[in-house]
């Protein structure tokens, strides 16, 4: 299995097309309330800790959120054994 030593282009793609975005978290189901939905394997990724500034409108954010979650979807699609390299990341956007 190859590890993620470099942020997968689709995630860096997302800091470059949403200047808003400062940065996201990637949980595992364990990581969330019970009331959330999850399959029964427990192979569920969430997106949490989403960070933008300046802040957004509520459509904003969604897209935002929206274009995470795909991101994420493509980098599984790529290379479903990813998973629990993502599982409790934390992206950031780089300050220079």
């Amino acid at each position: 299995m190859a590890t993620m030593k470099t942020m997968p282009s689709q995630i860096t793609g997302l800091f470059e097309r949403h200047d808003s975005l400062y940065g996201f978290s990637v949980r595992g189901s364990s990581d969330v309330p019970d009331n959330c939905p999850r399959k029964e394997d427990g192979e569920d990724l969430f997106v949490g800790d989403m960070g933008v500034s300046p802040a957004v409108t509520q459509a904003q954010y969604a897209e935002i959120f929206e274009a995470v979650v795909a991101a994420l979807a493509e980098v599984l699609s790529e290379r479903p054994d990813a998973i629990e390299e993502l599982r409790g990341r934390t992206f950031a956007r780089t300050l220079h």
